[in-house]
């Protein structure tokens, strides 16, 4: 389990074999009650959390070592269990905007990324995951 702080400063107790992605926050999510929530954490519940990004990936990836990442059109990293990923997936011209290149299937839904399918399989192959394309 890992240990984090809610952004009501309560402590969250996560199984982080459990994680399927974690990335930082969105407008939306930093509401009044989440105001200062940094990252959003999707396992078997979605957690806010206060800590960065880059204070929480290590601590999963310590208990999961599947878990790896990947940048999304404006340069933040999307954190995931490489074996719970669909991809490399090819893209259209149309879709190839704002530095997409490739994408995968992440919880159900397309998720455009920066690196080249080249790049997504070989980091999916270094976290243990299956890349299919």
């Amino acid at each position: 389990m890992v240990t984090l702080t809610a952004p009501d400063g309560s402590r969250v107790e996560i199984n982080a074999a459990d994680v399927i992605r974690a990335r930082r926050t969105v407008s939306g999510e930093r509401d009044d009650e989440n105001g200062n929530a940094q990252t959003r954490i999707d396992w078997a519940i979605t957690q806010l959390v206060v800590e960065r990004i880059d204070e929480v990936a290590p601590v999963i990836k310590q208990a999961l070592p599947s878990f790896t990442c990947l940048t999304t059109t404006d340069g933040s990293k999307i954190w995931f269990d490489a074996l719970k990923v669909s991809g490399p997936l090819p893209v259209t011209p149309s879709q190839k905007q704002n530095g997409v290149r490739s994408s995968i299937r992440l919880m159900g839904y397309r998720q455009y990324v920066t690196e080249t399918p080249e790049e997504v399989r070989a980091v999916l192959r270094q976290a243990g995951g299956p890349p299919e394309v």
